[in-house]
């Protein structure tokens, strides 16, 4: 019998955003285990990725890092249907003020990220 969350993901574009290479490869691995098609790169390359997304998955430091209106940017590139994209900022354990610094994300999630969390985060928001 095959695990229906395997699939889950299917067919959901997903842009992750994280200076950090080895916490792009783990983002990638673990939406790719789901389905989801995903582009994975750095907040200084992510404005010239063409890609029509269903998800951002950004890490804050690194979009606090590109410049005060990056989410917006990248998201006005991003438009899907005539509708905002939405995102998923990951914030480090413990910082506090995540809301406030980065108002325009829908899910919140600590890092290091459970893959659990992640995959049921970019559902849901895919879904909405």
């Amino acid at each position: 019998m095959r695990d229906i969350r395997l699939t889950e993901l299917q067919g959901i574009h997903v842009l992750v955003i994280d200076d950090d290479l080895h916490a792009r490869h783990y983002l990638r691995s673990v939406l790719e285990l789901w389905g989801a098609i995903v582009t994975a790169t750095s907040a200084a390359d992510a404005i010239r990725v063409a890609l029509i997304a269903d998800v951002l998955v950004c890490d804050l430091t690194s979009a606090e890092h590109a410049d005060g209106e990056f989410l917006e940017r990248l998201r006005h590139m991003h438009v899907r249907q005539g509708r905002r994209v939405p995102a998923v900022a990951l914030v480090d354990r413990g910082l506090r003020g995540a809301r406030e610094r980065a108002p325009g994300f829908q899910r919140y999630l600590g890092k290091p990220v459970d893959g659990d969390e992640l995959r049921a985060a970019v559902v849901d928001l895919a879904r909405e």
